[in-house]
């Protein structure tokens, strides 16, 4: 993984921010695929994908986002907006000259992927998402009746933790405590996100007093970079994702999608992960089926970190898919 570090590009977009990206051309006249990470992860946390598919000549553009590791770092969090990072994005594409793109987007990384579905629909020929599926334009339901919509359809309130994430101190508290926030982002046993993440509160208590509980040994393999990435750039940048989710500018920037444009007129694939107690696959399959009438839907068994817990079920998944809407 290392060595992938190294080959690494830099680029300044057009607002003026500078993007640490991985960028392999295509050969043979495959797409290239645009890889987004979610927090708290990294571009490294692809390098299966970004293996895999090098090897079968497709292009690959595999940005660290915004806020996270050799890409710049602003604390403002409106410059975090998912329209604005959709252009950065886009940005790259047109330096390295890529026109026949496929964006794929993991977490926080599938709602941006979906601002670029709203706002750049024609720069490419599909979209994907794991874990997170693909979210509407959002102009009037607010944070805490977001709450309550969750939990009347699940029973629990799934997204209780973006208050804590988004609190003006969590940036100072998280590596104080770095050991424990580690532990349960990337907890082995799955169920103890609705406990210890999801409550509102929760997870500060859980971080705070230092608790601790067994990791999922797949991100034992990014761990060494996470560590000496987010000891290098801290976490406030990252949780500005959490402070744009719950801020009255994310319903404005909604507001500027084209009505037209909510419908996802393009091939798009969703790969949900059964064992996530936070991105529940029934929120993103409604969705799909709603607003993606080409959509292919599938579910691994397995948690949210799924580009890491099953590489080779998800690269063979999205190569059948590519497949399918390229032939």
């Amino acid at each position: 993984m290392e060595s992938l570090l190294s080959s690494f590009k830099h680029f300044k977009v057009s607002r003026g921010f500078n993007y640490r990206y991985f960028f392999s051309p295509a050969t043979s006249g495959k797409p290239t695929l645009l890889f987004i990470h979610g927090f708290p992860s990294l571009a490294i946390d692809w390098h299966h994908q970004i293996t895999f598919f090098k090897a079968k000549g497709y292009g690959l553009v595999v940005p660290d986002m915004l806020g996270y590791g050799g890409t710049d770092k602003p604390e403002e969090y409106t410059e975090y907006l998912h329209s604005l990072l959709a252009q950065d994005l886009v940005d790259i594409l047109d330096h390295e000259e890529v026109t026949n793109a496929i964006a794929i987007g993991h977490d926080w990384g599938a709602r941006t992927n979906s601002s670029l579905a709203h706002f750049h629909p024609d720069r490419f020929i599909g979209f994907g998402f794991l874990a997170v599926g693909y979210t509407a334009p959002n102009t009037s339901v607010t944070y805490d009746e977001l709450q309550a919509q969750m939990t009347q359809l699940l029973g629990y309130n799934p997204y209780g933790y973006w208050e804590d994430f988004s609190s003006s101190d969590a940036a100072d508290i998280i590596p104080k405590h770095v050991e424990s926030f580690w532990d349960i982002l990337h907890a082995k046993d799955t169920r103890t996100w609705r406990f210890n993440i999801c409550p509102p509160g929760a997870i500060s208590v859980f971080i705070e007093s230092d608790s601790r509980t067994p990791r999922d040994p797949a991100l034992d393999q990014v761990q060494r970079i996470h560590d000496k990435e987010f000891a290098k750039g801290g976490f406030r940048g990252p949780l500005n994702y959490y402070r744009v989710a719950i801020s009255a500018e994310e319903l404005e920037d909604a507001k500027k999608v084209p009505l037209e444009n909510y419908t996802v007129k393009k091939p798009v694939y969703l790969g949900c992960t059964e064992r996530d107690e936070i991105c529940v696959p029934i929120i993103a399959q409604t969705a799909a089926k709603q607003y993606c009438p080409q959509a292919t839907i599938e579910t691994f068994d397995t948690g949210h970190w799924v580009l890491l817990d099953v590489p080779k079920d998800v690269n063979l998944a999205l190569e059948k898919w590519i497949n399918s809407i390229v032939a």
